[in-house]
């Protein structure tokens, strides 16, 4: 099977010179390396382009509630007039601090406060400013760095740049897929594709890092990619294949004749011939076992 093309998923790119740079900072492949299995039946699928608008969507939710909570400030604390949005006011005018040991309001006011916070104010817009920027750009890049690869015999995902995350599931291991489709996916016709495995890992099956579970994210074809996996395990389970790496074919070996053991009271030498036989036989089966396995 070929590769189906990305349909102009990733047209609008991230610079190629900010984009190389940020993989060499965080020392992250552009590509992952294809799973096990044959690489004719090698098929790369990526995240539906509508999947970047519904993350877009989700980013920009989180800034404006950040913008918001910066504006409420700004008149709480005086640092803009509300009539002349100018910041000629004095914050917390006649505002005065309680002395603990007298119990009185005869300490100044809060201007050490107040000046530092209006001279910081600026600076604090411009942070933001700088991280609205940057985490738009990795919000892009880890959009294009989002792989998911099957082929015959594993499935690999991977994604992240900050936080590389990358997995590798066996096919003949799949025991549950389930395509997942929330209010807001369904709007943008995407969905989520979970699988659960029999690896058997030590942490929760509903945590993220679980080694039982991967999820293939902003799928615009999720069925298809369930169909391909359902395939590829039905016919490794028709063949009676388990995992290929943990198979090993050991030759019969012919046994060779025992002599009966003798009676109770009999020939004590002829026992100890048979046991010396069967000695013989168990040590070429081992190496022939051995030879076989390497």
């Amino acid at each position: 099977m070929t590769a189906r093309p990305d349909e102009g998923a990733h047209r609008r790119r991230t610079p190629t010179g900010l984009k190389r740079l940020l993989l060499r900072l965080f020392r992250v492949e552009e590509q992952p390396e294809p799973p096990p299995g044959s690489p004719e039946s090698l098929r790369t699928f990526r995240a539906s382009p509508r999947f970047f608008r519904y993350s877009v969507l989700k980013w920009a939710l989180g800034q404006g509630g950040a913008i918001l909570g910066l504006i409420v400030s700004a008149f709480g604390f005086g640092f803009v007039n509300p009539e002349t949005w100018t910041t000629d006011i004095e914050p917390f005018d006649g505002f005065r601090i309680v002395n603990p040991v007298t119990w009185t309001t005869d300490i100044e006011p809060l201007d050490r406060f107040l000046w530092f916070t209006q001279v910081f104010a600026p600076l604090l817009i411009i942070l933001f400013l700088v991280q609205l920027v940057a985490s738009f750009v990795v919000l892009r890049l880890g959009y294009e760095m989002r792989w998911y690869m099957v082929s015959d015999r594993a499935l690999r995902i991977r994604y992240g740049i900050y936080s590389l995350r990358e997995q590798t599931l066996t096919v003949v291991n799949i025991q549950n897929m389930a395509v997942k489709r929330g209010p807001l996916q369904r709007l943008f016709g995407i969905a989520d594709l979970e699988i659960r495995t029999a690896s058997g890992g030590g942490s929760d099956d509903d945590d993220e890092d679980s080694l039982s579970r991967g999820l293939l994210q902003g799928l615009d074809n999720a069925e298809e990619v369930r169909n391909l996996l359902l395939a590829s395990l039905r016919q490794s389970r028709d063949a009676g294949l388990g995992d290929p790496d943990d198979r090993s074919t050991v030759p019969a070996v012919p046994a060779a004749p025992v002599e009966a053991a003798a009676p109770a009271g009999g020939d004590s030498g002829s026992v100890l011939a048979a046991a010396r036989e069967v000695l013989a036989e168990s040590r070429a089966l081992r190496r022939t076992v051995a030879r076989s396995g390497s």
